[in-house]
């Protein structure tokens, strides 16, 4: 029984440890995606769920280091916990603008801070006078198109009802075109969409690249298996983190070059890089994710 118990508490020790040391690191992704839509490439660098953390120099220095023409944000850049100082999160999209031109789209905790104004106050519309005053740009149901690449880059903010409790609510076909009107299919379109449950919905409306966020990897993530939680309350989510193709279907990020095995990526899902509610990534180091989209 002692050596049980020994054994355990020796897991218990190796876990928290762990779990210590993948809160204060992150990985690089890259990924390299060719469409015979795009007219020239364009290097994006792919961030997501900071949550107000507050990130190291050297986090800015890999962005530089890859030297992107663009940086897009997957949403919940703050906080949404009443009251708070979102000090990191304005910081963040500060050094951000620095490097490149940023875009980002809303999560869900932007989403909250806006519709609920007597709980938290002033704190959106602080987060929209921070961003325009670092050249941040809010893209909510809108895009921006790049006619040099022929790239179309959109944000869409889905309703507060598809982040429900414990289960994914039916999404209507039409309802992401009711957001942003009809997609040109002509050209190569990148949706920013925060809530990846609603894969096949953005997919069906026409985006050709959907970059995700949210589920923050699953909190545990195991080999094999992915995330094991879901911000809903629902277990081993389909899509918790990294790449997937047209069909749904997760491919590794080592073989995540376009082949006939791992097919076109459709999705990329960001583990994140912070955390709120629960201090907990076990297994699951925030993510910085490097995107070069070229011509076939």
């Amino acid at each position: 029984m002692k050596y049980l118990i020994a054994i355990i508490i020796s897991i218990a020790v190796v876990l928290f440890i762990i779990n210590i040391v993948d809160l204060n690191r992150y990985v690089v992704r890259s990924v390299a995606i060719f469409d015979p839509k795009v007219k020239k490439k364009l290097k994006v660098c792919f961030v997501s769920d900071l949550h107000n953390y507050s990130v190291t120099p050297k986090f800015y220095d890999d962005i530089k280091e890859y030297n992107p023409d663009l940086i897009l944000c997957g949403g919940d850049t703050i906080t949404a916990t009443p009251k708070k100082k979102q000090t990191h999160a304005y910081e963040f999209l500060k050094e951000l603008s620095k490097i490149a031109p940023v875009i980002t789209g809303m999560g869900n905790h932007e989403y909250r801070a806006k519709i609920y104004r007597k709980k938290y106050g002033d704190m959106y519309d602080e987060f929209e006078r921070k961003a325009k005053e670092y050249n941040v740009e809010i893209i909510t149901n809108g895009s921006r198109y790049f006619e040099e690449n022929n790239i179309c880059v959109s944000g869409v903010e889905i309703d507060r009802m598809y982040y429900k409790k414990f289960r994914k609510i039916h999404m209507d076909d039409s309802y992401i075109e009711s957001l942003l009107g009809k997609v040109n299919t002509d050209r190569y379109n990148i949706l920013l969409a925060h809530n990846p449950d609603y894969f096949d919905n953005y997919s069906e409306y026409g985006s050709d690249l959907t970059l995700s966020g949210h589920v923050h990897g699953g909190l545990i993530r195991l080999p094999f298996i992915g995330g094991i939680a879901h911000p809903g309350i629902r277990f081993f989510p389909k899509f918790s983190g990294g790449a997937y193709n047209e069909k749904g279907k997760h491919i590794p990020y080592a073989d995540s070059y376009v082949s006939s095995q791992s097919g076109i990526i459709r999705m990329l899902v960001s583990c994140g890089i912070g955390y709120h509610t629960l201090t907990l990534r076990l297994f699951n180091p925030g993510e910085l994710i490097f995107v070069t989209i070229d011509t076939k």
